[in-house]
């Protein structure tokens, strides 16, 4: 898993769906924000355009789509971090190794990714706490996705466990079969 270019490839991803899988729930957050200050917004608009009234056009129309992505966003962050998990889990699978003297190399990669993943929780938890309407946010609308990263370097410990298991405890059967049906 960490020889030539197959674990480079998979060390990277690593780290890299670690920072992305942060980042887009962070995005997700001020997507929230922005959809919820627009949808208060103009919902308060009492203005009569014509025979219509904006608010109850709002409603209508723009109001459903903005209130259904209020109401799914959490569903988002954790199907994108879930995503991340399964990502890192299957390219193991792929990039799997023969050699079992890459574990070693593999517990280094572990820390790494263990002090990449406290500092994300660390960042995080700051985020969240910086500001009443972020604590309101990540803690009311985005509770699953908040909890994953807050909870990422436990993830990110069993996730490389199960990474390791499917790279150097599982084999190739192709190997012994190469005869049948020729």
């Amino acid at each position: 898993m960490a020889k030539g270019k197959s674990g480079k490839i998979n060390t990277v991803m690593l780290f890299v769906l670690i920072f992305l899988g942060f980042m887009g729930v962070v995005m997700l957050g001020v997507a929230v924000f922005g959809a919820s200050i627009v949808d208060q917004t103009f919902s308060s608009i009492d203005v009569q355009i014509g025979e219509a009234n904006f608010t109850e056009t709002y409603d209508d129309t723009l109001g459903i789509g903005i209130n259904v992505f209020l109401n799914s966003a959490d569903n988002y962050g954790l199907f994108l971090l879930l995503g991340m998990v399964l990502l890192m889990v299957g390219s193991s699978f792929v990039f799997r190794e023969k050699q079992k003297v890459w574990i070693v190399l593999e517990f280094f990669i572990l820390i790494g990714a263990f002090v990449l993943a406290v500092t994300i929780q660390r960042s995080y938890d700051l985020i969240i706490n910086s500001s009443t309407e972020l604590l309101n946010i990540y803690s009311i609308e985005l509770i699953n996705s908040s909890k994953f990263i807050l909870n990422l370097p436990v993830i990110i410990t069993v996730t490389w466990f199960l990474m390791i298991v499917m790279a150097y405890g599982m084999r190739r059967k192709t190997e012994g079969f190469s005869d049948i049906g020729a």
